[in-house]
Order: C-alpha cells, then structure tokens, then sequence
C-alpha cells in the first residue's frame, strides 16, 4: 500500500447517519455481526417523499394504540396528562379565584407544544436517511431540543415577570400598613422606583385575596403528576440516550416546580396574608428553570455547530480504541490517532486515523476497518458511524 486511502465504515455505512437495527421493542440498536440497518415503522412511515414528512395523523394513532416505540409512548402520556391539566387547573383557578393556579394552567398549556415537538422529533430523528437528506436526520433532535429550551426560557420568563408584579404589589400594600418609620420608607422607596402600572397592581391584589383555600388541592394534584412524569421520561431518555427526551423531562419537572409556587402561593395565602411568598417563590423557580433552558440550549447550540464531544466521552473513546492496537497481529494496527467526535442528536460520528504496515493488502485492511468499528459500537450504543483513514507506515 503505497498511498493513503481513505475508509468509511463498511459499504452500506457511507450514508447511514442512523442507529442500526431495531430491537423486538422497536428501539433502534447496532448489530454487532453485520452492521446492517433497519429502522421501526411504528409511527412514521417509511417513503422519503417530502410530503410524507407531514402526513402524522395515522402514525399518531398508531401510538396511541400501543404500537409506537417507547419513546413516542412515554410522550403521549405526557400530552395526555398535560391536556388534562390544563383544563382541570384553569376550570379550578377561575371558579376558586386563584391566579396562581390559572398562571400555571398556562404554563402547563405551553407544555403541550413541547410534548407536540419531542413526538415529531423523536421520531423524525431515528428514520432512514433519504435522497434529500443522505446524512440522516439526527440533528432534527437537536432542532426539537432547541425548541423546548427556548419553551423553558420563555416560561421561566413568565413565571419571573408575574412574580416580580406581584412581590412590588405585595411590598406596596405591606408599605401602606406599617407605621411612619425607617422600613416604610424603605419599602416605599423600592415600590416607587420599581416600574408596576397600577392597573396591574390592583389587578394581582384582587385575586390574591379573594382566593379559596380548596384550590390547593389542585396545584398538588398537579405536583405529584408532573414529578411521576419527570422520573417515567427521564427514565426512557436515559436508556434511550435521547437529548430531546430529556429535555421534555425536565420540562415536565419545570411545571412540577410552576405547581409547587401556586401550591406555596394558595397556603401561603391563606395562612400568612401580609406575607408575600408567592412572588419569593415563582423568582427561585423562574431561576432554576431558565437554568435548565440555557444549559439544554448550549447543548443544542455545540451540536449544531459540531463542537466537539465532551473530554471525558473523547477519552473513554481513545481507551476502548487501545484495545485494537496491537502490532504483533496478523493484521497489526500500529496506532490510532486523530480522533475526533461529534454529536448529532443522541448519536456519536466518529473518526480517526489508524497506522498500519504499509504491506497490508485491502482485504487485510477492510478486516482492520471491521475490527476498529465493531469494537466501538459494541463499547459504546450510542456510536452510529465510524469513518477510518489508514495511513500506511514503512516497515
């Protein structure tokens, strides 16, 4: 072999930036004989045609009747549990006068886009690639993890704003009830220069006060469902290594937190009324859940940049691969180097170069190339395609 030539994985792997063959779960797993690939059919259809991309109707049903893979189960459960939420909450903050209670409705109405975007995506991600898109679709994962960060930065947002209204509305009419002393003063000082329109004011005191105790209920009803939530879905985007189901977990957990501030804000009310801890509250949990929002969102930012795996994933990569080098072998590998990993979505692409005597023939080789990428397929899941260039090395 007198030049370098370089190798993807095996022929049928060049355009397969997919996980291999389906398990009898419809989970998409490598086969670690053939390195063939299949894919489920449960709950897109399989045509490539452009328009089919839009045709969901059936294959939603097909999931509602049990034959949709576990990711695509997990999250209509949650769509489910989140439409009847929305209603149970908002038909019980009108009738029992809870703003908090009607806020977290809201917040629970904007999980229902999230659990509509994690379904296409999730599915989306995991299908054949196509003539139009001959590298796969895995970084529609990553588009629909974008989607739900901005959902939690947008909704951690909302609950900070109202939050805000509500603790300068609370300073002010605590401001008016104390006596003439350093603390009105204080007090009045920061609820004058915080900009609060008055209609809003007394828009938030009314409701505040006017609300029923029963409602408290409601927002634990709504604690429990969306935890239980949180812990099934993070359960199944962890097996299934997926981003943008963990991304909707930790939404499910955002609104258990919503529901935790309406459920603090509905006692809090009703035991202690001069005190304003709902709106204390709605801004800790408006912090933790931008936090979520920004991490999942630099997350989706790196992979659709193709930064870089992490260290740690790059050097659990580099220490499987010492496993192959091994120069006293029929057919040695010298070393491997320049290895470099990205993320499309929960999938890894990797590729490196191997050095091998350069007396190596192109089935010897071949059987190199086999040997490299069955060894990190079957070290790591999550590895869907390994590109190796061979670079021959004079004896």
């Amino acid at each position: 072999m007198s030049q370098r030539r370089s190798h993807s994985t095996k022929p049928g792997h060049d355009d397969a930036e997919h996980k291999p063959a389906s398990n009898a779960n419809g989970n998409h797993v490598h086969d670690e004989h053939d390195h063939t690939h299949s894919h489920s059919h449960s709950l897109f259809s399989h045509s490539h045609s452009h328009d089919d991309d839009h045709n969901h109707g059936a294959e939603i049903v097909a999931a509602l009747q049990g034959k949709g893979d576990r990711g695509s189960q997990i999250t209509l459960l949650g769509l489910a549990s989140n439409v009847s939420l929305t209603i149970i909450k908002g038909v019980a903050g009108w009738f029992l006068h809870s703003a908090s209670l009607l806020a977290d409705a809201g917040h629970s109405l904007s999980d229902l886009l999230g659990d509509f975007v994690t379904l296409f995506c999730w599915k989306l991600s995991r299908r054949q690639p196509s003539e139009r898109y001959p590298y796969g679709f895995a970084k529609f994962e990553t588009l629909g993890t974008t989607t739900i960060s901005l959902l939690l930065v947008g909704g951690a947002l909302g609950i900070g704003f109202h939050s805000y209204h509500l603790l300068i509305t609370a300073l002010a009419e605590t401001a008016s009830t104390l006596p003439t002393g350093p603390l009105q003063e204080v007090l009045n000082n920061v609820t004058t220069m915080a900009p609060l329109p008055e209609v809003i004011s007394h828009h938030h005191h009314g409701h505040v006060h006017s609300v029923d105790p029963n409602a408290a209920w409601f927002a634990l009803l709504s604690v429990v469902v969306k935890e239980s939530m949180f812990r099934l879905t993070k359960k199944v985007a962890d097996e299934e290594r997926s981003s943008v189901l963990l991304a909707n977990a930790y939404h499910h957990r955002s609104d258990a937190y919503s529901s935790v501030v309406a459920l603090c804000a509905i006692l809090g009310t009703w035991w202690f009324p001069s005190l304003p801890l709902d709106p204390i509250g709605g801004l800790l949990v408006s912090i933790v859940i931008l936090r979520q929002g920004v991490t999942f969102l630099m997350g989706s930012w790196a992979d659709l940049t193709d930064a870089s795996v992490s260290p740690k994933t790059r050097h659990s990569l580099k220490r499987t691969l010492d496993r192959v080098v091994d120069p006293s072998a029929t057919a040695p590998v010298l070393a491997i180097r320049n290895l470099r990993a990205r993320h499309a979505g929960s999938l890894i692409y990797v590729d490196l170069v191997a050095d091998v005597p350069s007396t190596l023939t192109v089935t010897e080789t071949a059987s190199v190339e086999d040997k490299i990428c069955s060894t990190l397929m079957e070290a790591r899941k999550e590895v869907a395609e390994v590109r190796v260039k061979f670079h021959p090395v004079d004896a």
